[in-house]
């Protein structure tokens, strides 16, 4: 199986990461599902899609112990019906990762670094944190980018714009650490935690 670890991140929260390596068809045997969950597997064309889909729930089984049934809000934010959990999932490259809390929304990301990034830092990143960014740091800026898509799915406010609505101060990143994201969300400013890890060519972001 592909877990890479299932970890306590405080009370009452887990976060959990794959390693898809296996196919979808394989990830479909070890995978326990109602009825209904496999007509949706079975409505998603592409074969890539459909592992993701899959390593998403088996993960998902592993960490609360109970067949993964999803159902996604108005927002596209998605939920687990019958739970106390607030859920937040993302796939990359050759990773999936799912988070859980029992008590707050939570968000998290993760990015597969391309060096083409900051070929997009306008559709982004707003002109305060362009004037301290460094558009040649590759990490950074997935980094920025993936922080912005955890504090997106935490406010789930589909009408949320990643450049207008998110801003990060000035922060210098490492390997590991936090930094803090400035969220305005129907009028209302929230500052928001977020811890972020790096291995390989990835950058994993989430929500504290």
């Amino acid at each position: 199986m592909g877990i890479c670890y299932i970890k306590t991140i405080s009370a009452g929260a887990q976060l959990g990461m794959w390693r898809m390596a296996e196919s979808w068809q394989e990830l479909k045997i070890h995978v326990n599902l109602p009825a209904e969950e496999f007509q949706a597997l079975d409505l998603i064309e592409k074969d890539r899609r459909k592992t993701e889909w899959l390593s998403c729930r088996i993960l998902l089984e592993n960490m609360t112990g109970n067949p993964p049934v999803i159902r996604h809000d108005t927002n596209r934010k998605p939920y687990l019906p019958g739970t106390d959990y607030q859920l937040s999932m993302s796939h990359s490259g050759d990773y999936a990762a799912v988070y859980l809390n029992k008590s707050k929304s939570v968000g998290i990301d993760i990015q597969q670094m391309k060096p083409s990034i900051s070929k997009g830092i306008d559709y982004f990143l707003n002109a305060e944190e362009q004037e301290w960014i460094d558009i040649h740091d590759n990490l950074l800026l997935h980094l920025l980018w993936s922080a912005k898509e955890s504090a997106f799915k935490y406010a789930g406010n589909a009408d949320l714009n990643l450049k207008k609505h998110l801003t990060i101060k000035r922060f210098k990143s490492n390997q590991n650490g936090q930094f803090e994201v400035f969220i305005l969300n129907q009028g209302k400013a929230e500052k928001l935690e977020i811890a972020y890890d790096t291995f390989d060519d990835y950058v994993l972001t989430w929500t504290l």
